[in-house]
């Protein structure tokens, strides 16, 4: 419920000016945090997010940002960016930043004193490398925790979505992690398989990733849950965030574009192909509870309806991201009962409506051979 308020608080102050400032009475009783997880895309005019993560940094006293700029590579350019967005929407908070080669001591201090991190882009690994290497505890990520405990919020765009999990994805396309080779002779050969390794450890209950509409990540999400045992996926587009209260397991869609969240509780293979994996598309507002949910007892799988499955364009982007792999889920997701199929390079998705209202049963795997004429 505080979440919701805070969000929605942070909405209307991005209409009504253009900085956002808060009021907060006092600490929750037992908070245990947020995190805000950014798809990818944070320019400087998302007030949508950047209101999110300012009313998020002032839930617990008045705002104190650190920018962590360990995964990107110019890291200069990146966080006088954010600086300068930042004094846009935060006008007057402190904003500090930490680099990757910033010592230990003076990451810890600056981290000891702020109520919100913010996660660059870049390179997930070079955050794992610098901040948890050898999957093991350090004085810069147990003050992290501490930031998180005492109510604070763990912001991450694109590498610094995918680092949330206890497990995250490296890199690599869907195809090559479900175990798909190159279509054509003349192509460099890949890794076959998700490539997965640990992650930062602030989200318990699902795996995380980026980009995940605009570069067709739907695929390497299955295959990486499956390999991993990990039941739960949530895929962010560009443009758009989800927001997770980690005292509740709540995570709330924020942000202009949609998020997807995946459940593999009932994944069985055929072959390279994985069938019975539940999705359900995440739009702003919309609010699930990846701890209940993580639990709980499979939702009824509804059969493939009959009938003429419709094959969802691929588009090139021009002016606008590709969106087909959202296009897909979300017609899936409505009332008019079709199947739905995405045919991209040596793969492909099928998806039609569950019997759980928003929910989507789908499968994933090599390109089907074309229906006769």
């Amino acid at each position: 419920m505080f979440l919701r308020r805070a969000l929605n608080a942070a909405l209307l102050a991005c209409f009504a000016c253009a900085c956002i400032s808060m009021t907060w009475r006092g600490p929750r009783p037992g908070a245990a945090g947020s995190l805000l997880i950014v798809g990818g895309g944070l320019d400087n005019d998302a007030g949508h997010i950047y209101g999110a993560f300012v009313a998020l940094a002032s839930a617990s006293g008045p705002a104190n940002i650190v920018i962590a700029s360990a995964a990107t590579g110019p890291q200069d350019d990146e966080i006088t960016d954010k600086t300068e967005a930042l004094r846009v929407w935060a006008p007057g908070v402190p904003v500090r930043a930490v680099r990757r080669e910033t010592s230990t001591e003076e990451t810890v201090a600056a981290i000891d004193a702020a109520t919100a991190m913010l996660f660059t882009g870049g390179d997930q690994k070079r955050i794992t490398d610098r901040y948890r290497p050898n999957d093991s505890d350090t004085p810069e990520w147990l003050a992290m925790k501490r930031l998180l405990s005492r109510g604070g919020v763990i912001a991450g765009c694109s590498a610094g979505d995918a680092m949330m999990g206890e497990l995250m994805l490296l890199n690599g396309g869907s195809a090559a992690a479900l175990g798909i080779a190159p279509q054509t002779t003349d192509a460099e050969p890949v890794e076959l398989g998700p490539r997965v390794g640990a992650g930062m450890k602030f989200l318990p209950w699902a795996m995380t990733d980026s980009h995940f509409f605009e570069r067709d990540r739907i695929g390497r999400l299955v295959a990486a849950l499956e390999a991993t045992n990990t039941r739960l996926g949530v895929g962010v587009g560009e443009d758009g965030c989800v927001v997770v209260d980690l005292q509740s397991g709540d995570l709330t869609g924020y942000g202009t574009s949609e998020s997807l969240l995946v459940d593999i509780a009932q994944l069985k293979r055929n072959g390279q192909r994985r069938v019975n994996v539940l999705a359900r598309p995440i739009g702003p507002g919309d609010c699930v509870s990846l701890k209940e949910r993580r639990e709980a007892a499979p939702t009824p799988l509804t059969a493939r309806p009959t009938g003429p499955i419709h094959d969802v364009p691929v588009v090139e982007p021009g002016q606008n991201r590709q969106l087909a792999s959202w296009r897909l889920f979300r017609c899936a997701a409505g009332a008019n009962g079709s199947a739905q199929r995405l045919r991209l390079d040596g793969w492909e998705v099928l998806a039609w409506p569950s019997s759980v209202d928003g929910e989507v049963v789908f499968e994933v795997g090599p390109l089907s051979p074309p229906a006769p004429r």
